[in-house]
Order: C-alpha cells, then structure tokens, then sequence
C-alpha cells in the first residue's frame, strides 16, 4: 500500500465509523447497525487490497514492452466498478432496513423522542434526491480514483447530524431547451416590465382605471395617480403636516387641482438628447445672430468714420483754399464757380422754450401719459379717477386750442402704462397692466373691443399703418408680442415670444415700409433689449439692434424716420442718454445708426419719457433732466443743448402739439399738465 492510499485510508475510514456509531447509539436495533459496519468495512478493506494488487502489478509490467489493449482495461475497468458498486448497495440496504426498524419502534412509543423525530426529518431528504453515479473517465482511470469515489459516496450514504442539510439544487435549462420548450428568457420579462411604466398608481402600486373611483387623474403639477388614491392622500397629508402637497415632488395641490385624464395607454418617450440638442442649435442661432448684427454694426461704424474722415479732408482742403485766396472768401468757391457748403452757426435757426400754461388735471396724483392726435385735434392725458363711485383710472381729453380740460372717460382698475391711436379707424387703446387690452372709440368714447394676451399683464400697445392699419400689437409682462386683428378680438394672429430676455415691454412702434425696409416692421423695446421685426413674406422676423439698455422709454417719428432711446444710466454709464438714430440695413441685417447720443442726469430713479420734434430738416430733443428738475432742449444740427428750463416737479411724459397758433410742448407731472411754446428765430 502507498503512502497516498494510507493516508485516503486514514482519513476517510474514522469518519465511516464515526457516523456509523452515531447512529448506533441512536437506534436501539445495534445489531443490524453492527452488521452494516461490518459489512462496510469488509469492502473497504477489498478495494484497498485489490488497488494494492493492481500497483504491483501496474509496477511489474512497467519493466515489460507490453501494453494491454482498449478492450482489456474496459472490462478491468467494468469489473471494478461492479465490485464497488455491490459492496455499496449492501451498506446502503443495511441501513435502510435499520432506520426502518427504528421508525416502527418510535411510532409504537407513546411519547417519541424529539432526537428521533430530528433524525427522520433529516434521513427523509437525502432518499428522494438521486443517487448521482460516478462518471466513467474512460480507460485512462485509475483504481486510486474509483477509490476515493466509493468513500465518497459512502460518505452520502451515512447521515450527518452536525452539518446542515444540503441546499436543494435548482435545474438550469439551456438556451435551446428554451427555445423549444417556449420557456421566457429575461429579455422578454424587462420588456414585460416596460411596458407596465407609466400603467400603474404610484401610490398603490395597481392600474389605474377610465372610469370609477380609481380612475386615471394628474394634479397641476403633471403627475398621475388614482383618483380615490391621490384624495386619500391629499386628507392624510393635511392631517400630518397641514399641508396638501403631491406625494413626488412635494407641490402643494388641493382637492380643485384633480383633472381627469382619457387615455387607454400612456407611454412617455425620452427625447431629452433632442431637447437638448434642439436648445443648444437655438442658442447657437442666437449667437450667431448677434455676431451678425455686432459685425453689421462695426461696418456701419467704420463708414460713418470714413465719411467724417472725408468730410473733414474736404473743410481741411477748403480752409487751405481760403487762407491761400488771403482770406477774400475766393477759396469758397469750387471750380464750378458754385459756393460750397460751409455751415455756419450764426446762420442756424435757434429755438426757444417758453412757458405758456399750467393747468391743473385732477386733484388725484397718477397721471403718467400723454398723447395727441392732430386728425381728432385732441389732447388726452392718462390720470386716476376722482369719481368714488367709479375707481381706478381713465384719460382726460383735453382741448389742444385754449388747453382746458375736457370731459372724462373710465378705462381701468390698473394705472395706464401706454397708449396708441389710430386715426384711421378713430380708435384708442390703452394698455394698463390688466391681462386685458381694450380699445375705445373716440367719437362715442364706449369700449369697442377686449383683447387677451394669454392671460398675461399688458405693457405697452401700438397701432400698425397703411395696408396693415388693423393690426395691433401687444406686449405682455414676459417680453412677448402678441398681434391682434381688430375686427377679429377673440383670435390671436401671431405670437412671439421672448427667447433669452424676459423683460416687460414698455414701448410698441409700427415702422411703415420705405426704400430700406420694403414690407415694413415694428420695434419692441423692452427694459433690456430692442429688438425690430421686420415682415419677409408675411413673416415678422426678429433682429436684435445694436443698442443696450436699460431702457426708460422709445418714440419713433414715421415722418423724419427716426427713433429716439432715453437709456437708464447703469455701471457703464454713470450718466442717463438719449440715443437718437435711424434704422438701416447691411448685409441684409437692421442695425441702428446712431446720428446722436446726448447725456443727462447719473441719477434715474422715476421711469420718464423724452421726445423728439422735428423742424424742417433740424431735430430737436426735449428730456427731463431727474437729479437737477430741469427741462433740457438739445439741438441735433448744432450738437449742443439749447436751453434748460427748472421744474419743481417730475415731468413723467412730454408730447409735442401742433396746432394753427404754433408748435407747442405738453409736459405732464403727477396732476398737472405744463404747456411750452416754441419759438424759433433765424440771426442774418
């Protein structure tokens, strides 16, 4: 015997005798457990010799050349395995026939022990598992290897009460067994699983319904649930922290924001990557948008520096003319014998402020607009109401002949934050923070139409001209435009909104169409941003101009065609502007073309509205100056301000008023209206 079988022997044949003495001191009926031993180890003893026979022999013909065949080691091999086999039947029947003997006793006891109730319940798993036989190597097994196979499974065959029972093994069916037996593979169960998202209550975790007290529901936030479930939740949240919220997103939610949903199958589709991508190719459109406007403005910069550059060259040219004539005036002349255009301000009309009237409007503070209409010949000044029995606010029609204050007419709740005519139709509208937008006819002074912009607080309104005098446009509290057709109130015509500036919108003006822009426009100023929409092919497309804010008001002149900006003073300017410009186009884009930029107060606190008066090809601005309480006059020709006047009080709004008598200028203040006239003088 080898060293390696001894030690096989050692180890294995104390444990069969130790699990066979344990069951012999369990069971009463030691002699058939003491036959069972014996018979075990006699069968063990005549593996050990026969693998001791079979080394030897193996050792022998090691010497020799000759080797036996296939066949003669299968039927070694067969023998062997019929030898073990036997000899294990034999102990596995001895103790079967003990164990049975023992179950008979203990079920003749009238009190069963508990050791031998735990013994059956251990012996009853292992018989109705198989018996799994050893796998047959082929010829090339040793006896050493079928050796320690039958201790092993004498092993199996001997109960164990000191280790646990075995796991039971779970069969594992290969994927072509479940293609044809049809068995789901778990591709199949996650799709099963999708399919049921988006189909069941969050809260109890089952389908909702179309109809009964589990019917599908969401609240106003967008989530689903049963209706019997989300109510339930609603009063047991009450309850617990006083407060009815949604139980995802914690919004608060009441019994009024249940809305019935009619759906048979919900499914939502992630298209955030598309979302995502769609923003960013907005905000790239944007960007290069305002690269092109930014590059359009530096074109129209770098002309009016050539032009200055050329003007001056040409008075440079002029003036060398003169002083080498010896100042007789004969380098005046070109070669053509014609004068050339030297500007003399000696020779340039002056203008002159003075006061004519100040009349009371009301004794109630709140005015805040003014605005004339030369075709009615009417004056109209915004102001709040002094009637108890009818609040809030309305306009006065005041008399632009003698001045004197007319009759009164009841708009709105709110405070009226713009106004716009149109001579055409005899309409007025007036946009006063209310989520509606009305307008009044003139000569009835009754309220002709309502319109909706979406629910949303109403800035700033204006009237379209020419082929387009029916629309009107309305700008909301969120920077969008919405424009309506007046013989159409109920219907919105187009909307647009805000993309990256949300600022109110404070003014509205239509820009006919002319040489440079065929089809016409409108401006939007907001408090950040002006932007022109310009219609291509009946479609109103938006430019951002090239001038920033923040904004205090804008008034555009139809007949210079120009637009004047009062510019809040900010970080970058310590001091308040007034941008008079003009609408252009390069490179098919609209850009400002600044012909003039005026300084005023650094402080701004009160939002107030300039304006601009057009005399004969000369362009006056008329602002009020808020740190000093003056009236500033400034005159574009001349570059330079004419004239201030003091003012004790805030004038909110100036108009300009041309009648028969004169030109004349309306500054309205918190109750009052200052009439100025001007006068114009030319020194030969």
């Amino acid at each position: 015997m080898s060293d390696s079988d001894s030690d096989d022997t050692d180890r294995y044949h104390p444990q069969l005798i130790q699990g066979l003495r344990r069951l012999q001191g369990l069971y009463p009926t030691r002699q058939v457990l003491s036959t069972a031993l014996g018979l075990i180890m006699e069968a063990h003893e005549m593996a050990v010799v026969e693998s001791d026979e079979d080394e030897d022999q193996d050792d022998e013909e090691e010497g020799e050349d000759e080797v036996r065949s296939d066949e003669e080691l299968e039927d070694a091999a067969a023998e062997d395995e019929g030898i073990d086999d036997n000899s294990g039947e034999e102990a596995a029947e001895a103790v079967e026939e003990a164990a049975a003997e023992d179950d008979e006793e203990a079920n003749a006891q009238e009190a069963p022990e508990p050791v031998n109730s735990t013994a059956g319940t251990a012996e009853s798993v292992n018989p109705t598992e198989p018996a799994t036989e050893p796998e047959n190597d082929g010829p090339t097994t040793s006896h050493r290897a079928q050796q320690l196979q039958q201790q092993q499974q004498g092993e199996d065959n001997v109960i164990n009460l000191d280790s646990p029972s075995p796991p039971k093994k779970r069969k594992r069916l290969s994927e072509i067994a479940g293609k044809v037996t049809g068995t789901p593979v778990a591709r199949e169960s996650m799709i099963d699983d999708d399919e049921d998202n988006g189909m069941t209550c969050p809260i109890c975790l089952e389908s909702w319904e179309m109809s009964g007290e589990h019917r599908l529901v969401s609240l106003k936030c967008g989530h689903l649930f049963g209706e019997s479930c989300i109510r339930r939740w609603l009063i047991e949240s009450q309850r617990q922290s006083a407060v009815k919220v949604c139980p995802q997103c914690k919004t608060k939610a009441s019994g009024r924001d249940i809305r019935c949903l009619y759906a048979k199958r919900l499914r939502a589709i992630d298209r955030t990557e598309e979302h995502d991508m769609r923003r960013e190719l907005d905000a790239e459109r944007r960007r290069c948008q305002s690269l092109t406007t930014e590059l359009a403005t530096v074109k129209m910069a770098h002309s009016l520096t050539n032009s200055k550059l050329k003007s001056l060259q040409l008075d440079y040219e002029r003036l060398r003319q003169v002083v080498r004539a010896g100042g007789s005036g004969r380098g005046c002349f070109d070669e053509d014998g014609e004068l050339k255009r030297v500007i003399n301000p000696l020779t340039l009309a002056s203008h002159r402020l003075y006061m004519e009237k100040n009349f009371e409007i009301t004794r109630e503070p709140g005015c805040r607009v003014l605005l004339y209409s030369a075709a009615h010949s009417t004056l109209i000044a915004s102001q709040k109401s002094a009637q108890n029995l009818f609040p809030g606010f309305g306009v006065r029609f005041i008399d632009p002949l003698s001045f004197k204050p007319l009759h009164f007419m009841h708009t709105s709740a709110q405070m009226v934050r713009d106004m716009a005519f149109s001579e055409s139709q005899h309409l007025l509208t007036l946009a006063s923070r209310d989520v509606r937008l009305k307008t009044f006819d003139i000569r009835s002074r009754l309220c002709a139409a309502a319109f909706s912009a979406n629910d949303k607080q109403v800035w700033a309104c204006g009237f379209d001209r020419n082929e387009r005098e029916h629309f009107l446009y309305a700008g909301d509290l969120r920077g969008g435009v919405c424009v309506f057709d007046v013989r159409f109130p109920e219907t919105i015509l187009s909307e647009f909104q805000a993309d990256d500036n949300f600022s109110p919108v404070i003014n509205i003006a239509a820009v006919p169409a002319g040489k440079v822009f065929p089809n016409g426009g409108f401006l939007v100023c907001q408090l950040s941003v002006v932007k022109f929409y310009e219609y291509i092919n009946e479609t109103a497309v938006a430019t951002r101009l090239n001038v920033d804010g923040p904004f205090l008001s804008m008034q555009y002149d139809p007949v210079q065609e120009t637009v004047l900006f009062s510019v809040r003073s900010n970080a970058q300017y310590p001091k308040s502007r007034f941008i008079l410009g003009q609408l252009d186009k390069i490179d098919s884009t609209p850009v400002l073309q600044v012909k003039a930029t005026i300084f005023g107060s650094p402080a701004t606190p009160v939002m107030t509205r300039a304006t601009q008066l057009g005399m004969g090809e000369n362009t006056l601005v008329v602002g009020y100056l808020q740190d000093n309480k003056q009236l500033m006059m400034y005159d574009v020709r001349r570059e330079e301000r004419v004239q201030t006047m003091p003012v004790n009080e805030i004038v909110y709004d100036i108009c300009p008023v041309t009648t028969s008598t004169g030109t004349y200028l309306a500054g309205l203040t918190d109750n009052k209206c200052r009439i100025y006239k001007i006068n114009s003088s030319t020194k030969n």
